[in-house]
């Protein structure tokens, strides 16, 4: 992830209006094309213009509102373990379990590959073993495995449909979905455990301002407020109601789109006296895939702008940061 200048706003200063994002219905966007051509040419429009502006979107019509709600159960129930328990989850290659406030647990521990948490617990889930989920269910989450897998198959669904729209409005239909073949994807269950607001009464900033280092994040959340995205020089709030799924653009795709769609700066700030959660699920392609820049994307007014990278090598270079941000 990229980290981003953040202004300083003052207690005293009032916020700007809450960003209601443009909703999309994706249900359009299915992979079974199920959607008539109007109603699809009509989603794919959307996708374009949103991503033009504010670099996200919500979608509606996902159809995974079973399995999110699922999601959010596993993690409150792992987040509630104590926390000698949770630590029995070891941060292993990039995956694993990271405790909040590191530093005053035990400054010198290495557990966790030097990882600055800040005042967020989290912990990361790839589509394949990296993480024994069977043993994080032995734990005392019971249901974790399956709510885990059902949730990261039906957020990879929504997200083919939503790449192969954005593959449309970039002339290369099916160039995402070709390079899906063994996608590299992160699911991530966060916990902002309630803090206090500062003794300027302004709330405490939880993540370094950043953008996400990826193709796409799929971003469900559950209703509380905290997400702000920098728009025309301010923090703004985003409005998204509990179960809501936030799409927002990441770095390898500007990268890929030569910056015609830019991945979208944002922070999380505190919620005072209620623990938020969200989950994130970054979404990339096959590690072998190589990143070099859509020829739609260049013209003589925006030349080329990238050397070709492979994603992997992209990916392990923002994810090895010595701090990660959060959403």
């Amino acid at each position: 992830m990229s980290q981003i200048h953040s202004p300083i706003r003052s207690a005293s200063e009032p916020p700007p209006a809450p960003l209601a994002p443009r909703v999309i219905d994706v249900s359009a966007l299915s992979s079974d094309r199920s959607a008539t051509g109007g109603r699809r040419s009509a989603a794919i429009a959307e996708v374009e213009s949103a991503c033009t502006t504010d670099g996200l979107f919500l979608a509606a019509g996902h159809g995974i509102d079973r399995q999110l709600d699922a999601a959010f159960g596993a993690a409150r129930t792992f987040f509630a373990l104590p926390p000698d328990v949770k630590d029995r989850v070891p941060r292993i290659d990039r995956y694993g379990y990271v405790p909040d406030r590191i530093e005053a647990r035990d400054p010198s521990s290495t557990a966790y590959m030097g990882r600055s948490s800040l005042a967020a617990e989290y912990i990361d889930i790839g589509l394949a073993d990296e993480v024994d989920l069977d043993a994080v269910e032995a734990l005392g989450c019971a249901g974790f495995v399956s709510a885990v897998r059902a949730y990261q198959s039906a957020a990879l669904a929504t997200a083919d449909g939503v790449l192969e729209a954005l593959a449309t409005t970039l002339e290369v239909p099916g160039f995402f979905m070709s390079r899906m073949a063994e996608p590299q994807c992160r699911l991530r269950f966060l916990h902002y455990p309630p803090t206090d607001r500062l003794e300027d009464g302004s709330a405490p900033v939880f993540s370094t301002p950043h953008t996400d280092y990826g193709a796409i994040t799929l971003l469900a959340v559950d209703g509380l407020s905290g997400l702000e995205v920098l728009r025309d020089g301010a923090w703004t709030p985003v409005s998204a109601a509990a179960g809501s799924v936030l799409v927002q653009l990441g770095d390898m795709l500007a990268r890929w789109t030569n910056d015609r769609y830019r991945s979208t700066p944002h922070r999380v700030v505190g919620s005072s006296g209620t623990d938020r959660y969200s989950i994130p699920f970054f979404v990339n392609p096959d590690p072998r895939t190589v990143v070099s820049t859509i020829p739609s994307c260049v013209t003589a007014e925006r030349p080329e702008r990238y050397e070709p990278v492979t994603a992997g090598e992209f990916l392990a270079s923002r994810i090895d940061s010595p701090t990660e941000p959060y959403i």
